[in-house]
Formats: C-alpha cells, sequence, structure tokens
C-alpha cells in the first residue's frame, strides 16, 4: 500500500465581527445567558447587576482531512448459468464443451469459471476539533475567506491568544483512514492500492470569550461568541490560564515516515509513506 501526502497547510481565518459587536450582541441577552436556569419571573436579576469583568481574543483550532482510497484488484468467480430444459446435457461456450450440473440451488446449469477485475474508490472529507479531538461539520466555515500561516511558529497576532492543537495530525489522519480503507474480499491479485491524503490542514478560527459576573449571587459566567458566525453560547471558558506549550509544525504535523504503519487501521500491512505530493497524475 502506497500512502501519498498532501503538503501540509495552517490557515487563519479574520473575524467577520469585531468584538465591539459581539460585545453589544451578548449585553442584549445577558440576563438570560448569566442566570440560566435560575432565572424566573421571581428571582430575575437586575441587569444592572451583571458585569463584564474580563474578556478574550482567541484563536482555536480544527483540522480538515480529506482521503481518498483507490484498490484495484483480480478476484476468481464461478458463475451458474440455469440451461435452458432438462433435456440439455452440455453446453459449448467459445469452443469448450461444459457439463449440465442437476444439482446446483438455480436447478440444473452451467458453471463458468472467470476474473473479475474490480476497482474500489473512496473519498470523504472530515473536520475535528483541534482541542477535544470531535467530529465537526467540515462545511460550516468553508464559505469564510481564509488565510495562509507561512510561519506558524512565530504566528502571533496582536492581543490576541493563539490556542494549540492537543490533537496531533497523525491522530485524525488515522481516523480518516479507517474510513477510506476497507479490506478487499476474496481477492487472488491486488494491482495497486493507494491512499491520498488529499488535504491535511489546520484552522484557526475567531472566538471571543467575554467573562460576566454576577456579583449579588456570586456567578461568573463565560460567553463565547463565534466571531465568524454570530453564534453565542453561555457554556464556554477562558483558555489563557490552560495553554501549555507553542504552535510547532513539527509537532502539530507529526506524520514521518517511521509512523506509517501506525497510520493504517489494524497494521501489520506494509506502506509506503510519500509525502508533500501536489498532483501525482500531472506526472504521468
Amino acid at each position: 500500500m502506497d500512502i501519498y501526502l498532501s503538503p501540509e497547510q495552517a490557515y487563519h481565518f479574520v473575524p467577520r465581527f469585531t468584538i465591539e459587536v459581539a460585545h453589544d450582541r451578548v449585553e442584549q441577552k445577558k440576563t438570560s445567558l448569566v442566570a440560566g436556569a435560575v432565572s424566573s419571573l421571581l428571582s430575575r436579576p437586575n441587569p444592572d447587576d451583571i458585569h463584564m469583568v474580563s474578556t478574550e481574543n482567541r484563536l482555536e483550532p480544527y483540522w480538515v482531512i480529506a482521503a481518498s482510497a483507490r484498490t484495484l484488484y483480480d478476484r476468481n468467480r464461478s458463475y451458474i448459468v440455469t440451461v435452458s430444459g432438462p433435456e440439455v446435457q452440455r453446453v459449448t461456450i467459445f469452443g469448450q464443451d461444459l457439463p449440465v450440473d442437476t444439482k446446483t440451488k438455480e436447478g440444473a446449469g452451467i458453471t463458468l469459471n472467470s476474473v473479475e477485475h474490480c476497482l474500489e474508490e473512496r473519498r470523504t472529507t472530515r473536520a475535528f476539533d483541534g482541542l477535544s479531538g470531535e467530529k465537526l461539520d467540515p462545511g460550516k466555515y468553508q464559505s469564510f475567506a481564509k488565510t495562509v500561516i507561512v510561519d506558524l511558529e512565530n504566528f502571533s497576532p496582536a492581543g490576541t491568544l493563539v490556542v494549540p492543537p492537543q490533537v496531533r495530525a497523525q491522530a485524525v489522519v488515522r481516523q480518516v483512514l479507517a474510513e477510506v480503507i476497507k479490506p478487499v474480499q476474496n481477492a487472488q491479485v491486488i494491482l495497486e492500492e493507494v491512499v491520498n491524503v488529499e488535504t491535511i490542514e489546520v484552522n484557526f478560527r475567531p472566538v471571543y470569550a467575554l467573562e460576566y459576573e454576577w456579583a449579588a449571587k456570586g456567578k461568573r459566567t463565560v460567553i463565547e461568541f463565534d466571531a465568524l458566525t454570530g453564534e453565542f453560547n453561555a457554556g464556554g471558558k477562558k483558555l489563557s490560564a490552560q495553554i501549555k506549550g507553542l504552535v510547532s509544525r513539527d509537532l502539530l504535523f507529526d506524520i514521518t515516515a517511521d509512523a506509517a504503519g501506525m497510520l493504517v487501521p489494524g497494521g501489520g500491512i506494509a506502506v509506503k509513506l510519500v509525502k508533500a505530493v501536489v498532483d501525482r497524475s500531472k506526472a504521468k
């Protein structure tokens, strides 16, 4: 099996909404967002009692992996062809006499031995949260413009926390390969077995984390605002105190020739890993 890896890429999205817009929108909903389940007609807080105490402007990572598999193989197959009536004793096909078997499941028939020439192809695209590894909708941010990060190690926009992925490339690539690599059934000869990992990219999307305090109840809530879609929720958290390590290309894109065998689900398969292939078909 040959696995071809496209060049790894890193991108970042420019916010569609400013933090001022995020603050204004959240302010209009802060009473219900902060009070949550304890809010009622009798205990609804005064909006003036809820204050924003801090903000965090950050870029959160997610992976996009696309892969395809192509397997070309031959397998032996016997076909049972029923004959036209009980009077038929044998049939001549392509100059060969074939006896009629009266004990087949379909009734009296002849057996044709053949070689099937088969092609199986699969392709999939998946997105994964860079912190938890959970699957995401790969098309959610597809329509938004993004910019290539040329120097990942030194990527640090002013006033922005760049959150490094906790899930590495090898882990998410392996999950996608498990979907496109399937065992071949009853193959006599495998003529070609090629896997193309066409996309390996980490994307950083802008998020604002607005922390509010309801002093009377001793309650603090972090509201996360998606600066691309405008969606927000009150189940967020601040990440600045939890971030460990820097963003490093070598650590993130940790797919090496030595690790090739680990990528294939099940293991025990001879794998050749070829990196940084953009379009092999053009070279043919």
